[in-house]
């Protein structure tokens, strides 16, 4: 198995899996359509985001999304993992934990010191995350009105 960058070919076939990755990882809290996978995807893809992909006999297991934000807090230019997913049949395996272990040498090597990522509530990455050394930073809340 192999983790690498993926390719151009590669990332039009990720980006085929964005209403699936938006549905599970924002939990409920995010309506998946086209348009806001589109609306989601785009800055991150512009802004020189890109994949790495774990592969195996050219079979594309899953992904992590890489790139690169502000710290709120600091102005620190940070790395960010704007998107983790693996496909459900490789799931239960590592990969997930292999794709993070390559983004954090991958950031490293770019030069940043600090590595940032967004989870919903619920999700069940968010373990993964913390096993990995992760800490919560602050807490979105939200209460219905009516």
């Amino acid at each position: 198995m192999t983790v690498r960058r993926a390719t151009y070919e590669e990332t039009q076939r990720i980006l085929n899996y964005h209403l699936e990755v938006l549905k599970e990882a924002t939990m409920g809290y995010v309506k998946p359509s086209r348009e806001k996978a589109i609306e989601m995807m785009t800055p991150f893809l512009n802004g020189g985001g890109y994949y790495l992909v774990r592969v195996k006999n050219n079979s594309i297991q899953g992904w992590v999304g890489l790139g690169s934000i502000i710290d709120q807090n600091t102005d620190e230019q940070v790395g960010f993992i704007n998107e983790m997913y693996v496909l459900p049949h490789y799931r239960k395996q590592g990969a997930a934990k292999k794709l993070c272990k390559a983004a954090f040498i991958q950031l490293r090597a770019e030069g940043y010191k600090k590595v940032q990522l967004n989870v919903y509530a619920g999700n069940h990455a968010k373990h993964l995350y913390e096993k990995l050394g992760f800490k919560d930073v602050s807490t979105l809340m939200s209460k219905d009105l009516y």
